[in-house]
C-alpha cells in the first residue's frame, strides 16, 4: 500500500519554474534598453551622418591651365616611394631610378597638317627638353616619318588592333579595349576618361623589353596615361630609350575638356552611418533571436515533462503488474 501511495503522489507532477516577483531592475530592463537605443538613433540621425562636415574638403583634381586656342598641354608624372621608383634607360647606357618624374608636352597645330611638339622630362638626376616640328597624318602624330605615341587617331575605338608606331625595321602593334576606361590620375581619388590601348610581350627597336598600357583622350587622341613602360621617337630625341613606371595625369589645358571624376565612397558611407545601420539591425535581429531561444527552451521543457509523464505511467504499470 505504501508503494501505491508513493506512485499516486508523483502522478501528474510537472516541474515548473518558480514564479518569483520581478525586481524593479528586471522590470524596467527592456524599456531602458529601448530608450537607450532610440536615443542613440536620434543622436545619429543628423544631417552630418549623410553629409559630413565640409571642413574636410576633397583634394583638388588635376590642375587646369590656360593655353592658346590651337595648342594643347598635358603633364604626366607622379611621385613614388623607393621600392617603386621610376626607371629611365638613357641613350648613353645609364640607368637611373628617380622617385619623382614629370613628362610635359605641348602640341601646337599650324596650317594644314603641320604641327609643333614641345616635350620635356624632368626628374632628380635628369632633365631635358626639345621642340620638334611634325605633322598629323590621319589623326596620328608623325615625327621624322615615325608615328609617336603622344597622339593617335580618336577613331581607334572602332578597331581592336592598330599600328601604334613604326620605323624602318620595327613596328609596334596595339590592342584597343572595346569600352572606354577610367585610369587613375596623379591625384587620388580622381580618374580620367580614356581609350585604353595595350601591347605586351614586345621589345623596343633597340631590343629593350616593352609592356605598353596607355590611355588616350577620346575626342582628341592625346596621351593622358601610361601605366607600365613607354618608348617613343620623341623620347629618343631627349636621350631616353625607355621609361618604366606609371605616368598619371597631373595637369592639362582647359581646351581639352577632359572628363575627370572622383571615385571616392559616397558621403553617407562613414563611421556614424555604419554604426546607425548596425544598431537598427540589432534592434531587429536581437528580438528574433530571443523569441527563437525562448521557444526552443519551452519545447525542451515540454519534451522533458512528457518524458516524466511517460516514466510515471511506466512505473505505475510496473507496480500494478508486481502486485
Amino acid at each position: 500500500m505504501m508503494l501505491h501511495s508513493f506512485v499516486d503522489s508523483i502522478r501528474g507532477w510537472l516541474p515548473e519554474e518558480p514564479k518569483m516577483p520581478k525586481s524593479k531592475l528586471k522590470r524596467y530592463h527592456v524599456p531602458l534598453a529601448v530608450l537607450v537605443a532610440l536615443t542613440t538613433i536620434f543622436s545619429l540621425l543628423s544631417p552630418s551622418v549623410f553629409f559630413p562636415n565640409q571642413t574636410a574638403a576633397l583634394v583638388a583634381p588635376p590642375l587646369v591651365v590656360s593655353s592658346a586656342p590651337n595648342s594643347y598641354f598635358v603633364e604626366l608624372g607622379g611621385v613614388v616611394d623607393e621600392s617603386e621608383g621610376f626607371i629611365l634607360v638613357l641613350s648613353d647606357g645609364r640607368i637611373i631610378s628617380p622617385n619623382n618624374l614629370a613628362l610635359k608636352y605641348t602640341l601646337t597645330e599650324r596650317s594644314g597638317s603641320e604641327c609643333n611638339v614641345q616635350l620635356a622630362v624632368e626628374c632628380e638626376d635628369f632633365s631635358n627638353e626639345i621642340s620638334v616640328d611634325g605633322s598629323i597624318v590621319n589623326g596620328n602624330l608623325v615625327i621624322d616619318s615615325a608615328q609617336s605615341l603622344l597622339l593617335i587617331s580618336p577613331d581607334v575605338a572602332k578597331s581592336q588592333n592598330i599600328l601604334l608606331t613604326e620605323t624602318n625595321d620595327w613596328e609596334l602593334d596595339g590592342t584597343v579595349q572595346s569600352t572606354v576606361s577610367k585610369p587613375s590620375t596623379a591625384i587620388d581619388p580622381y580618374t580620367v576618361t580614356a581609350i585604353m590601348v595595350s601591347s605586351s610581350a614586345t621589345r623596343t627597336e633597340k631590343g629593350l623589353p616593352l609592356s605598353l598600357s596607355v590611355g588616350y583622350e577620346p575626342n582628341t587622341g592625346l596621351l593622358v596615361y601610361s601605366g607600365m613602360s613607354l618608348s617613343d621617337v620623341l623620347l629618343e630625341k631627349l636621350g631616353i630609350d625607355l621609361i618604366i613606371g606609371s605616368l598619371n595625369l597631373v595637369s592639362y589645358s582647359e581646351n581639352l575638356n577632359l572628363e575627370i571624376a572622383s571615385f571616392s565612397l559616397p558621403r553617407f558611407f562613414n563611421l556614424r552611418f555604419i554604426l546607425l545601420v548596425g544598431l537598427v539591425s540589432s534592434l531587429v535581429v536581437v528580438p528574433i533571436v530571443a523569441v527563437y531561444v525562448v521557444r526552443k527552451r519551452r519545447k525542451r521543457r515540454q519534451a522533458g515533462a512528457q518524458n516524466i509523464l511517460e516514466l510515471n505511467d511506466n512505473t505505475r504499470q510496473n507496480c500494478e503488474v508486481g502486485d
